[in-house]
Order: structure tokens, then C-alpha cells, then sequence
């Protein structure tokens, strides 16, 4: 694993553009900042990628939250996190503008480099567009320093064109992310199954409520599967989208999926694992 990064000075900047960190798309984009560039890394994760073949770095729960739900969405077919707002003057002369003192690097004088937490490439088959998003928890929305700094991404956002939205983690949104999590964990462990067994599988799922249990139990009597696989063969119809279910209520807690349609056709267009 590549070593921590030092992001302290001008020079540590140009080091950091000249090795291409917070540049690229998709599956050569480098996170301005990485998990292991932070001292604290106690909610941070790296997330190995569906859509972009390439680990993730969220550096706290809010922002896996987020990522999860992110890329689930159809419409998103990128996301750069830790997205640098380069060049640093832009930034500087908008909060000159606003009137708010800029991020420095702490126990510095020196101007730091602010970054978005996600930029998102979205696309609906005909055009592209781009939205940025900060992630911050609720307690911290009214805070004076943090909207300032907030006051200064929108602005960079805005200037750029690109929509800038503010993302707080909620007791929903986070059943939601933890059910794409449940769901899309083997796929991003490079677990496969072949074309035609989950073809198979999908004529024993039904709409409506169903028990994780007992369909997984149908896997193994009629497709001659362990159990293990049968549950993880039943978490790749979902993460490919070929069972399609509602998020809102905790997988792990009731064991009870929502089916609410099969779609035999969704997995050669969204995820090619």
C-alpha cells in the first residue's frame, strides 16, 4: 500500500498535481486526498468500485453513506471523491469576494487546497452532466466555519456551472445505503456467477415479500448450490439489478426483501462483473 502523502506546502501541491492525484476519470482518477494521507482513519474506507474498477476513498461513515447510494443510482456513471478545487487562486479570490478567510493548512500560514467530497458524472443515455456534493452531518449544518467554507464550494461549483448539493446522512438514507452494501459486497469481492445460473435463479423469485431464507433454501434444492452461495448468488440478483427491490427497511434486521420487479435484461447494462 502506497505510503501516507504530505499535503502541507506549495511544492507538496505541485507534487501531488505532477503525480496526477485529482485528476483522471473513472478508472485513473486519484483522490486529491486518500485514506491513508489522514491521521484519523477511524470511519474512513476504501470501497472497491462497480462502475469504475478502482477502490474509493470515503474518510468517514457520512460519506460511505453517500458513495453507496451514489453509485447504486442508474443515472451516475462516475464519481471522483475528494475532488481538488484547483487552481487554488479561483478559490482564493471567491472568498476574498465573500469575505471569509480561506482554509489554511493547519498550524500553517499556507493557503490550503479545499476539495469536494464527491463529484458526480451522470449521464440518461443522451447527454452528460456533472453535480458536486459536500457531505456533512447534521450538527455541523449551522455551523459559522462550515458554511463558510460551504459559501466557498458553491461558488467555485457555480462558476464551473455544475450544481452543488449538501448531503446529511439520515436514519433512511442510511438503511438504504447499508441495504446496497448488504447486496453489492460479493460483486465488489470479485464474486461471479455464470450468466446462465442467474438466469435460472430468477425464475424462483416472485414480487412482493419474500424471506431471504427461504428463497435461498428454493436456490439450494433446485439449483444445487451450498448455502453460502445460494445467499450471495441471491445478493447478486440485486446488486446487478435483475431483482429489483425496495431499500427503505433493513435487510439484515428482518431478513424480508421487498421484490418489486425482475428485470432479466439489467445486469448486461449496469455492471459487467
Amino acid at each position: 500500500m502506497a505510503g501516507r502523502r504530505k499535503l502541507q506546502t506549495t511544492e507538496d501541491f505541485k507534487r501531488a498535481l505532477k503525480n496526477r492525484y485529482g485528476l483522471g476519470e473513472r478508472d485513473s482518477y486519484k483522490p486529491w486526498i486518500r485514506v491513508q494521507d489522514v491521521a484519523s482513519q477511524g470511519n474512513s474506507a476504501k470501497i472497491q468500485g462497480l462502475k469504475a474498477k478502482r477502490e474509493h476513498h470515503t474518510l468517514s461513515e457520512h460519506e460511505s453513506c453517500f458513495f453507496y447510494l451514489a453509485e447504486f443510482s442508474d443515472s451516475v456513471i462516475d464519481i471522483r471523491e475528494q475532488f481538488p478545487l484547483l487552481p487554488l487562486d479561483l478559490s482564493v479570490k471567491i472568498s476574498s469576494v465573500l469575505g471569509v478567510k480561506h482554509p489554511i493548512v493547519p498550524g500553517t500560514k499556507t493557503l490550503n487546497v479545499m476539495t469536494t467530497d464527491f463529484l458526480l458524472t451522470c449521464s440518461d443515455g443522451f447527454k452528460t452532466w456533472y453535480e458536486a456534493i459536500s457531505v456533512k452531518p447534521e450538527n455541523k449544518i449551522n455551523d459559522k466555519r462550515t458554511a463558510e467554507k460551504l459559501d466557498i464550494e458553491r461558488v467555485w461549483w457555480e462558476l464551473q456551472g455544475v450544481p452543488f448539493h449538501i448531503f446529511t446522512m439520515t436514519e433512511m438514507n442510511k438503511i438504504q445505503s447499508r441495504n446496497v452494501q448488504w447486496a453489492t459486497s460479493p460483486t465488489r469481492q470479485g464474486k461471479k456467477f455464470d450468466d446462465e445460473l442467474l438466469l435460472a435463479a430468477l425464475e424462483f423469485v416472485t414480487e412482493g415479500l419474500v424471506f431471504v431464507e427461504s428463497l435461498c433454501n428454493v436456490f439450494v434444492e433446485k439449483l444445487s448450490v451450498e448455502h453460502d452461495d445460494a445467499l450471495v448468488l441471491l445478493k447478486t440478483l440485486v446488486a446487478r439489478k435483475l431483482v429489483l427491490i425496495e431499500l427503505n427497511n433493513s435487510i439484515t434486521d428482518t431478513g424480508i426483501l421487498n421484490v418489486t420487479g425482475i428485470n432479466q435484461r439489467a445486469g448486461d447494462k449496469l455492471y459487467a462483473g
